[in-house]
């Protein structure tokens, strides 16, 4: 009986070690394109799996704050985001995104896909300081793209996923994330020289 616990024992240490690795192998990957997307060396962290279970909060990710509203240099994200990040851009093609352009309805892994990439991406701006929720959404609007690049995705599914961000995403915010001045050629434009938006 003492062999088969010390047996069970070993085996649950050892698929412990693999998910922690794997987690932080992830998170590893993850800090280096949010360092990359918003030039400035930061770091992501992923909800455990223990955390995901009793988590009750409505939010994909956060950043913390000082009381002097300095930031944190870390991200944490929500367990299914970091597992979508995870795949991203693995399991999609191009070819999926027609979806985006048309009235049908995309797959469901397409809206996890696009709901974790722009979450990275609007992180990444409260990173840098932006605390007002509705700039910080513009700007991520805007990097999407960007950000769906550094995973490896073609210019043509990286565009695809900022589209479906902003056509399906952006018009059912709450209020707090949203501004009227969020567009082409508005004073949260990154790019107002380039007709193109997001």
């Amino acid at each position: 009986m003492r062999v088969k616990l010390a047996i069970a024992a070993l085996l649950v240490c050892g698929v412990g070690f693999v998910l922690h690795e794997r987690k932080s192998a992830l998170e590893n990957h993850l800090s280096q394109i949010a360092t990359e997307l918003g030039s400035r060396h930061v770091h992501v962290h992923c909800q455990s799996f223990a955390g995901n279970l009793v988590d009750v909060s409505g939010e994909a990710g956060t950043v913390q704050f000082d009381a002097s509203g300095i930031p944190s240099s870390t991200t944490d994200l929500k367990r299914p985001i970091c597992d979508a990040l995870a795949r991203f851009p693995h399991d999609v093609t191009s070819a999926d995104y027609a979806c985006v352009y048309t009235n049908a309805d995309c797959p469901q892994k397409i809206w996890e896909d696009v709901l974790a990439v722009h979450t990275l991406a609007h992180e990444v701006w409260h990173l840098h300081g932006i605390r007002d929720e509705a700039q910080t959404e513009c700007y991520a609007l805007q990097t999407t793209a960007r950000a769906a690049e550094l995973f490896g995705a073609d210019p043509a599914a990286a565009q695809a996923t900022a589209d479906y961000a902003y056509a399906r995403f952006y018009p059912n915010l709450p209020d707090e994330y949203r501004d009227a001045d969020c567009g082409n050629g508005g004073p949260f434009d990154l790019r107002p020289t380039d007709p193109r938006w997001p």
